[in-house]
This record gives structure tokens, sequence and C-alpha cells, in this order.
């Protein structure tokens, strides 16, 4: 009988530390799964907020005329302009505020390019 009443003893302790191990792994997944989500939607947010920034700044963008040199670019007037605004979004913007189709423009050309607001 004792053979017998030890290899139950040992069936329970075994499934008695088996179910310890299935809680603790599905913890441990669920403490993931829930890391995962809240780098997600962190970033997520961040995103969100740092667009709404740039987004800020180039509606308080101001254009002043400038006559094209021998030389010069959309993309190189953007970026000479100073600001810290992705030059990608101020090229568009200047394309947008001159009415321009594509990025050619001539020498002698009066281009108005963007200057930040507090800027004289």
């Amino acid at each position: 009988m004792s053979t017998c009443s030890s290899s139950v003893r040992h069936y329970r302790s075994y499934n008695r530390d088996y179910r310890n191990y299935r809680m603790r792994k599905l913890l441990r997944q669920l403490c993931s799964y829930l890391l995962l989500f809240l780098m997600i939607f962190g970033s997520m947010g961040w995103f969100f907020w740092d667009w709404n920034q740039a987004n800020s700044r180039v509606e308080k963008l101001v254009f002043q005329p400038q006559i094209v040199q021998s030389g010069d670019t959309l993309w190189s007037l953007a970026e000479n302009s100073g600001l810290q605004i992705d030059t990608r979004t101020l090229v568009l913007k200047i394309m947008e505020y001159n009415q321009l189709t594509d990025t050619t423009i001539q020498t002698g050309q009066v281009i108005y390019t963007p200057i930040s607001e507090n800027q004289p």
C-alpha cells in the first residue's frame, strides 16, 4: 500500500509543480504582452506628439522673397533657412507657397523662402 500512496503523492507533487510552472509561464507571457503593448502605444504617442510639434512649427513659417543665385536648388534654399524642420517638408512648403509644379528653378527667379516668425 505504501508504494501506491507514494506514487499518488509523487503524482500530486508533479501535478502541483506543473501547475506552478504553467502559471509562471503564463504570467511571464502576460507581462511580455503588456510590455509590448506599452512600448507600441508609447511610441505611437511620441510619434503623434512629435508630428503635432512639427506641424505647429510649419504653420508658423513666414516667407520672404529671395532671388535665386547660380547653383541654388530648392533643397539648398531649404537647408540654408536655418530652421529646425525636416528639409523635405520645407521643400514641399516652398513649392506650395510659390505654386511650383516641379523643383526646377532659374537663376534670377524670385522665390519666397521660409524664415521663422521671430526672425527679421
